[in-house]
């Protein structure tokens, strides 16, 4: 079964992985996960963008999601 590593920008490296049966399967894991993460920041996010890059064992990038605020001025 192949490993997938869920790396949260160039910060918080994934050194362990975890195994799915194919990228489809990584794809929803790192959306549910991201999902969670969205939801734990209460969003408060501490950077005006930050991504989760999605990895296979090979280093080959499989997926990326970027997530970013952009603040306009109340009219």
């Amino acid at each position: 079964m192949p490993r997938f590593f869920f790396h949260i920008d160039e910060e918080r490296p994934d050194s362990v992985g975890v195994d799915f049966p194919d990228c489809e399967t990584a794809r929803g894991e790192a959306i549910r996960a991201a999902g969670e993460i969205l939801r734990d920041i209460d969003g408060a996010f501490a950077a005006q963008e930050w991504k989760m890059t999605v990895k296979d064992e090979s280093g080959a990038v499989v997926l990326e999601l970027r997530f970013s605020v952009t603040e306009r001025a109340a009219s």
